[in-house]
This record gives C-alpha cells, sequence and structure tokens, in this order.
C-alpha cells in the first residue's frame, strides 16, 4: 500500500484501489497501516503530496501550477493544507526559501 500510495501521490487514490493491491478490506488495512506508519494511508498521501510541493516551490514553480501538479483540486486546497501541516502558507513559504 505505501509503496502504491508513493507511485500515485500526484492523483486521488481511492480506497478500493488500495484494497485490490493489499487483498485487505480498508478497515484492516488502516488498522495495518496505522500500526506500521502512524498515520492513515490518506494522511501519508496528503503528506507525500505537501513535500513534493515543498520541492517544486523550492525550484521556482508558480503556487497554482505547483498546486496541480502536486494533485491538489485547486489552490485554495493546497493553501489549507499546507498551512496546516508546516505553520505557513505556501506564498510565505516561497518567499523564505527564495531569499534564503
Amino acid at each position: 500500500a505505501r509503496d502504491y500510495l508513493e507511485e500515485n501521490a500526484e492523483r486521488p487514490v481511492r480506497s478500493d484501489e488500495l484494497e485490490a493491491v493489499t487483498g485487505l478490506d480498508r478497515y484492516a488495512l488502516s488498522r495495518h497501516f496505522r500500526a506500521t506508519y502512524s498515520t492513515s494511508p490518506h494522511r501519508f498521501l496528503l503528506m507525500r503530496r505537501l513535500q513534493r510541493a515543498r520541492r517544486m516551490i523550492e525550484a521556482g514553480e508558480q503556487l497554482a501550477q505547483t498546486a496541480a501538479a502536486a494533485g491538489f483540486s485547486d489552490q485554495s486546497h493546497f493553501n489549507r493544507h499546507f498551512k496546516k501541516a508546516f505553520g505557513l502558507t505556501p506564498g510565505r513559504w516561497a518567499t523564505l526559501v527564495r531569499d534564503a
């Protein structure tokens, strides 16, 4: 499940896909995943997207393009999750890494 999430981080991954890959139902998969990685499959996928977005911002990509390429539905969706995870907006992050 972890490898599948890593390979498909730029798009929405449905629980039935993970069930097919692992052979587990969603509840067993969630329990095993959380026990192994201390997070849910959804949160794991979200954090992979945010890490990709940070690398893109550091490379100088525009925020709207970054949001779409990292698999977020729109820039406000991206902003909300980025700020919740890292404590600052993507725009502020871009300013900090470009000034460094």
